[in-house]
């Protein structure tokens, strides 16, 4: 079937053409109008992730969750060959590329600052709205060089960044740290509008951490903070005071998994206690803060938990690291709803007898891309983990617990072809009965597109209380 704009756009580019005098057939079948093509346009090419201030929710179906580890190359392509179709696509392409910038390589970055600064030009005499004044957000992604003046520049132009996303550098090797002119551009420039600051990857480019108190400093509007490593701690005291690391809006933190580096300087640390401390010094530093992610425990910050578990909802803890605390650490965090754990080869954790308030536990493996192995090796290092950690939960007395979920992903992704597994944790959702409108019926209409769900049947029988 042919489909055709119901309108004309640009005449020069629409005109009909002509067959010895006669104009051609128009074509058959239904006429969209242009709004209908760039809604379209944009469900082709749009990355998701642009509006994403929060961190992704394990909870949600992977439609709805941002494109990692890597973006598809095809959608590159797509943008490519739809901004050939015309002028009016090729500038709806560049309207719905400029909310997500997605930048590899130098070359990338400067065509980036010149088509923005081109734009921006443009939009001061034509009193339009240029292109950067559209984009929400920036992933840096470069492995090689770069420019740092280019970064400063495509700063300038984008007033209304939200998220800003550094995964620079190789992985596995400690590059240099993030430029103080980057984030002197990012305090200066997008100071209203960044809500989300976020360094990635197992290797690179990270902030200093008095550089990162800086730009924290000057952010208000902050709400989700990520770092996988700190570039340096400085060895001696320099006299900031805890008043300088308030941040009266933010409500993640997420603390990454530190990567180890041979050789690695004296003042690269390898916890993250020091900054944990830095955040107990004095009271309302966090006063937001709900949602508290760190892959390497704290063992030797409770007061951390002392001053921020009553506010905290969500938890994600790795089971490697957080030995026998567990129980300690969910008593100071009663509210608490949703428990993330990180599951590898070993169950060295506990639950507390009893908790009133969680509500959902997710389980992820240690390493996000596929991972196979022979069938023994995986029976001992996966599915025996995963079964007693599952008796872990069951055993602990959770009467708001609503859903148990292992996220196939992963070292979890063929957890579906061990019938044992299945057979011994699933229970088919559909026979509990719950309210029409609930969250429980919403999560089973949509079931199928939800990541393989196990629930203990001692929690299925309480969830049919739930108040």
């Amino acid at each position: 079937m042919k489909y055709s704009l119901s309108h004309v756009l640009h005449a020069k580019f629409f005109k009909r053409p002509c067959d010895g005098g006669k104009p051609v057939e128009e074509p058959t079948g239904p006429q969209l109008p242009p709004e209908i093509w760039y809604r379209i346009i944009g469900y082709a090419i749009r990355l998701t992730g642009a509006r994403n201030v929060d961190l992704d929710d394990p909870f949600l179906p992977e439609t709805m969750q941002e494109e990692r580890p890597e973006i598809e190359e095809d959608l590159f392509k797509d943008r490519k060959a739809l901004s050939q179709v015309c002028s009016s696509w090729h500038a709806e392409v560049q309207r719905i590329s400029a909310e997500y910038f997605v930048i590899y390589t130098q070359k990338q970055l400067k065509a980036a600052v010149k088509l923005l600064e081109k734009s921006k030009r443009q939009a001061t005499n034509k009193d339009e709205t240029a292109l950067g004044e559209r984009t929400l957000r920036v992933d840096f992604r470069i492995t090689g060089k770069y420019k740092v003046p280019y970064v400063v520049r495509l700063l300038q132009c984008t007033p209304n960044l939200a998220i800003y996303y550094n995964k620079i550098g190789q992985a596995h090797s400690l590059g240099d740290s993030t430029p103080i002119e980057v984030l002197k551009a990012l305090a200066e420039y997008c100071r209203s509008s960044l809500r989300r600051v976020e360094w990635a990857g197992s290797g690179g480019e990270f902030p200093q951490c008095k550089d990162l108190l800086e730009l924290c400093r000057s952010l208000p509007e902050l709400v989700t903070l990520r770092l996988t490593a700190l570039h340096s701690w400085p060895s001696t005291p320099y006299g900031w005071d805890s008043q300088r690391f308030v941040l009266p809006k933010l409500k993640t933190l997420s603390l990454g998994s530190i990567p180890p580096f041979p050789n690695h300087p004296s003042d690269y640390p390898l916890t993250w206690d020091p900054l944990l401390r830095l955040l107990t010094n004095a009271n309302c530093q966090l006063p937001s803060l709900r949602r508290f992610e760190c892959d390497i425990f704290p063992l030797r910050t409770p007061s951390f938990f002392d001053r921020y578990g009553p506010q905290l909802q969500h938890f994600r803890v790795p089971s490697e690291s957080v030995n026998k605390s567990l129980p300690d650490v969910l008593n100071l965090c009663p509210n608490l709803q949703t428990l993330v754990i990180v599951q590898g080869c070993d169950v060295k954790w506990e639950m507390p007898p009893a908790h009133q308030n969680i509500r959902r536990i997710c389980f992820l493996p240690v390493v996000d891309s596929y991972t196979s192995a022979p069938e023994r090796i995986y029976a001992i290092a996966v599915i025996k983990p995963l079964h007693d950690a599952l008796k872990v939960i069951e055993a602990a007395k959770l009467p708001r617990l609503a859903e148990v979920r292992v996220h196939n992903i992963g070292a979890f992704n063929d957890l579906t072809n061990h019938d044992g597994l299945i057979a011994d944790w699933y229970f088919p959702v559909e026979e509990i009965p719950v309210e029409p409108g609930s969250p429980e019926a919403i999560f089973n209409a949509m079931k199928e597109k939800h990541p393989l769900v196990y629930t203990p049947n001692s929690a299925i029988q309480r969830k049919q209380t739930l108040p």
